[in-house]
Parts: structure tokens; C-alpha cells; sequence
């Protein structure tokens, strides 16, 4: 990609024209201040150019453009592979950008300039058209922070991934290493929180203790397994308990029977031994103990009496040994009988100890599967647990494997990366001869997010204008790797704000040099000022042949006509308004 112009349907507005080679565009300042002073606001459109090109590539929506300047369009027009193209953005419908005659989305653009850039089709989240053309065009002044700082607020996996692509280093390790370390963390925070969850702990544990209950529960499940398989279910089990009962209760009858038979026997035995001969002596001697004196009349009644008396015991006797013998023999037939019911009930004891009913055994079945789900519960929490702790060690393992891959890859790629580095550091000497500089590029081992450890260094890096020159080295060599079709590069003036002129002079020297040899762009805007620093350190000629002939535009703030959108407007730069995710 190559720039061509850049137009507005305002006839106020400077086209901008690009050329091959150097393009500079100068501001002129009546009234100088510090451009690098914190100031977000146009003076006189030397930032806005970066801007306006990210803005017709499908950049943020510009909530300032709507406000400030509505019903203007901008269009771009570039050529990519020797096909001209044009993007055509509204400020009032930022939604929508024209491309060679196609209404598109900014994300829809995105993706057709991500293939005909990088011959990408499916990225990395993080590696998108905004992130990857960025790289080429700064157009913040957070951009200029530092010399891996493109995107405000990138992260640093984004910057390592986006500029390793770049310089043709390779992303799949970086993305493995990222997706890896994303596992593993969530993974631990997964662990962490399902311990800590009371309602997972709840479902999958009750109040039971994982460790401590294990064992009394697989020990309560191997009892009712062992009777569950001794159990034998009987069919008639009820009839059986109802013939037991009814049995148990025939016998207490019987043997309250028994009692009452008995206790009548001894009542006749007991009788029986009471019952004596009444003799007259006796009577006689007890009317004698009364000191009564019984007349022979008497006598001979008593006599008859005791006669009577003696018969009369006799027939009762008679009839007891009768009644003694008849509940003897009730006796033994109630035993007889007591032994018959008995020998029933313990065959039917015997049975129902050895049986049971199918209630009692589904209810034993049921605690026993009870008791396995309390037990599966506490297996599966135990598990899940496991599951993580494997998955970490198992990440951490991939994570070696990795480390070890990329110490290899970078072994294997020696030659290639030395060279990277090497033009890196031909730059900085350029600029540097006595400071030490060089592109550090490490394997950086570890549980980690990071691939890589990437480092342009130059020596005292504190000092004024280093951190200007590491930003352009990282830049161009960037550019020089062409990893895709861009074959520009822009700068804002921030570039050469803390620069000297000697670094100044340099700069566009190795620009020159370059652009002759290829057919790259450098585009910059610059103040006066900062050119004449260094126009005595170029011969004249020179300095036209480099500096006057690739002036491709003038701006100045003595009038607004002279500004680049030929009026006075301030327009904060810095909006980055919402993302082109919200334009979907």
C-alpha cells in the first residue's frame, strides 16, 4: 500500500498529494508554541492528516468530526499491488465508508484490508487491522510514549504478537503460550472458587467433610451391599407375620390357660389334703373343751352326724380325684398344644428371620442407593477438583514443552533474527556511533502470557531525543522487513519534537537513502524550525534534494484559509470516540 491523495468535497480543504519517496509536510507558525506541550488541539492540521487517513481506513468514530465539521467527506485514495483503491467516509455517517463504490462497515473494510495488506484472513483476537496499521502510521500522542507504544492502552501481549508479525517472527508460539497461560489461570481461579462456592460445596458435599466421610460411607455401603445380597424376599411374608402373630397370641392364651388349670389342680390337691374323718372323740372332746356335758341323746345324734358328715366327705372326695384327673388331662393336651403352636412359631420366626418383604427390601435398596449418591457426590467433587489440578500440571508441562520449543525455534532462526537485529543496530549507529544499542529478542520462559521479551535498546535512553530515535528505528525497520504491503511509514512532528538537529539531519538521511533504493514512503509532518535546524549541517544542494523538493505541503496559522482544512476550527484529536465494534 501506497498513498495517493487525500481530498474532501470542501473547497476549503489542502489535497494532500503524496509522491514516491519523501513526503514532508511543514507547518509554518507566526505565533510558535511547543507542539509536544500537551495541547490535544489542531493548530494547523499537521496531526489531522494522520488522523484523516485513519479515518477513511475505518478508524474509531470521531465523535469531534460529527460536531465540529458535519457534512464533510474525506477520501483516500492509495494502490496496493499497482490497483488504485479509495475509501470515502462521511463525518455525519461514520458507520458507513465507501469502498471503490461498495458501502461497507468499518469492520467489513477491515477485513478487506487485512487481505490485501497481509494476506490475512482469520487473526489472533489481538491482532487486528487498527493494531497492525497503526504500526505504520502514529497518529497519538501516547503513540509517541514509547517506541513499542502504537494503540493507547495495548497490552502487552497485543504489542508482542503485533510486532513479531511484523518483523516475521513467529505468532503461533505466542498465541499458544497466551491461550496456555489463559487455561492455567483460569483454571486456578476456577479451583479457587469451587472450594470457596458454598452452593457447589452444598450440592456435591452437604454437610458431609470430603476427606473424613469417604470412608464411613464406603464402609455403611458395603453393609447394606452384604445384606442386600443375603436378603431373601419372601411372597407370602405378611400372611406369615399375621399366622406369627396370631400364633404368639393362640400360645399366651394357651399358657394364660395353663396358669388358670394349674392353679385349679393345686386348689383340688389342696382340698383334698384338708379333707379328714370327722370322728365323735373329737367332737366330743371339743363340746368337753366347751366344759358342756352331752347327754346320751345328744351323743347318739352326733353319731349319726359324723356318720352323715363321713359320707358326705367321701362322695366330695370322690368327685375332686375326678376333677383332678379331668384337668390333668387338660393339662397335658393345653402343653401339648402350647409345644405344637411353639414349633410352628419358630418355623415361622426361622423364615421371617431369613426373609423379608419386598417393601423392606426396596427401602433397603433405597438407602443403599442413597447412600452411593452421597458417595458419587462426594467422588465427583473430589474430581472436578482433581480435574483442575491436572489440568494445571498438565498446562505447566505443555508450558516446558513450549519453552523448549521456542528456545529451538530461536536456535533454528539464528540467522534470521541476527539480522533484524543487525539492521537495528546500523541504524541506531547511525545516529549513535558510541552508544551501545541493539534489538534484544529472548525466549521468555515461565508461567507467563508473554512469548517473547522484545527490547529496541539504545544506551542512555533517558537522554533527550533517544527515546525519538529508538521510535524511528523500531519503525523503519519494521517497514524495511515488509511482512505485508505497506510501504509507508507517517510521522507526526511529536517525532522530531526532542530530537537535535544532528538526529534530525540523520534521520531523513537514512530515509533518502532507503527510498531511493526502494520504492517506500515516509511521510512527516514537521515544524519550520525544526527543518532549518539542520539545513547547515547538508550542503544546499543536498539539503533541496532531500528536504525542499519532497515539501508536499505548506501550513500555516497566520489566517485559517491557510490551515489544512482552510477554516478555523479546533478539533480534539485525541477523541477516540466508540470503536468500530459499535458501528457493526
Amino acid at each position: 500500500m501506497k498513498l495517493i491523495s487525500l481530498t474532501a468535497n470542501k473547497e476549503t480543504f489542502h489535497p494532500v498529494y503524496f509522491d514516491d519517496g519523501i513526503n514532508i509536510i511543514v507547518g509554518k507558525q507566526v505565533a510558535p508554541h511547543n507542539e509536544n506541550d500537551g495541547n490535544t488541539y489542531n493548530g494547523v492540521g499537521k496531526s489531522l492528516t494522520l488522523h484523516l487517513i485513519h479515518f477513511c481506513l475505518g478508524s474509531n468514530k470521531i465523535d469531534s468530526f460529527t460536531k465540529k465539521i458535519p457534512d464533510w467527506e474525506f477520501v483516500l485514495r492509495f494502490i496496493i499491488d499497482n490497483q488504485e483503491y479509495y475509501c470515502k467516509r462521511s463525518t455525519n455517517n461514520q458507520g458507513t465508508i465507501e469502498f471503490n463504490g461498495e458501502e461497507l462497515k468499518p469492520r467489513v473494510l477491515h477485513d478487506k484490508l487485512l487481505k490485501l495488506c497481509f494476506g490475512l484472513a482469520n487473526t489472533p483476537q489481538s491482532m487486528t487491522w487498527t493494531t497492525l496499521f497503526s504500526r505504520f502510521v502514529r497518529r497519538y500522542r501516547s503513540s509517541y510514549a514509547t517506541f513499542d507504544a502504537f494503540v493507547p492502552k495495548e497490552s502487552d501481549y497485543s504489542k508482542i504478537l503485533n510486532n513479531c508479525y511484523l518483523l516475521g517472527i513467529d505468532t503461533e508460539l505466542i498465541v499458544d503460550k497466551k491461550e496456555l497461560r489463559d487455561r492455567q489461570l483460569s483454571a486456578a481461579a476456577t479451583e479457587k472458587a469451587i472450594k470457596k462456592d458454598p452452593l457447589f460445596r452444598q450440592y456435591y458435599l452437604g454437610k458431609n467433610d470430603a476427606e473424613l466421610d469417604e470412608a464411613d460411607l464406603e464402609y455403611r455401603i458395603h453393609l447394606l451391599e452384604k445384606e442386600i445380597s443375603e436378603f431373601k424376599v419372601s411372597n407370602n411374608y405378611h400372611e406369615l407375620e399375621v399366622e406369627a402373630d396370631e400364633k404368639s397370641y393362640q400360645k399366651k392364651e394357651l399358657e394364660n390357660k395353663r396358669v388358670l388349670v394349674s392353679n385349679y389342680i393345686k386348689n383340688i390337691e389342696d382340698s383334698e389334703k384338708e379333707t379328714e374323718d370327722v370322728k365323735e372323740e373329737k367332737l366330743l372332746k371339743v363340746y368337753e373343751a366347751a366344759h358342756v356335758e352331752i347327754p346320751d341323746m345328744v351323743r347318739k345324734s352326733l353319731d349319726e352326724v359324723s356318720k352323715f358328715h363321713q359320707e358326705l366327705l367321701a362322695t366330695r372326695n370322690t368327685r375332686l380325684r375326678k376333677e383332678l384327673l379331668k384337668q390333668k388331662q387338660r393339662l397335658k393336651e393345653i402343653d401339648a398344644e402350647i409345644v405344637q403352636i411353639g414349633k410352628r412359631m419358630d418355623e415361622l420366626l426361622e423364615y421371617l428371620n431369613s426373609h423379608g418383604a419386598l417393601e423392606e427390601y426396596v427401602a433397603l435398596t433405597k438407602q443403599l442407593s442413597a447412600l452411593r449418591n452421597e458417595l458419587n457426590r462426594i467422588h465427583e467433587y473430589q474430581q472436578i477438583l482433581k480435574a483442575y489440578r491436572d489440568t494445571k500440571l498438565d498446562i505447566k508441562a505443555s508450558m516446558i514443552e513450549q519453552d523448549k520449543a521456542t528456545d529451538l525455534y530461536l536456535e533454528e532462526n539464528n540467522v534470521y533474527l541476527d539480522t533484524l537485529r543487525t539492521k537495528f543496530w546500523e541504524y541506531a549507529k547511525r545516529f549513535y556511533p558510541k552508544k551501545k544499542s541493539g534489538l534484544v529478542i529472548r525466549n521468555n520462559s515461565g508461567e507467563n502470557t508473554l512469548r517473547y521479551s522484545l527490547e529496541a535498546r539504545i544506551e542512555d535512553d533517558s537522554s533527550d531525543g533517544v527515546n525519538e530515535v529508538r521510535m524511528f528505528c523500531f519503525d523503519w525497520l519494521l517497514l524495511n522487513c515488509q511482512v505485508s504491503k505497506i510501504k509507508f511509514i507517517a510521522h507526526d512532528s511529536r517525532m522530531f519534537a526532542n530530537m537535535d538537529p544532528r538526529q534530525r539531519e540523520t534521520l531523513f538521511r537514512i530515509v533518502n537513502e532507503c527510498c531511493q533504493n526502494t520504492d517506500f514512503q515516509y511521510i512527516c509532518s514537521i515544524n519550520e524550525d525544526a527543518l532549518l535546524s539542520f539545513q547547515s549541517m547538508m550542503g544546499e544542494e543536498e539539503y533541496k534534494n532531500i528536504i525542499q523538493d519532497n515539501i508536499i505541503m505548506e501550513l500555516n496559522d497566520d489566517d485559517p484559509s491557510s490551515k489544512l482544512l482552510g477554516v478555523q476550527i479546533d478539533i480534539d484529536l485525541e477523541d477516540k470516540g466508540k470503536s468500530s465494534e459499535d458501528m457493526k
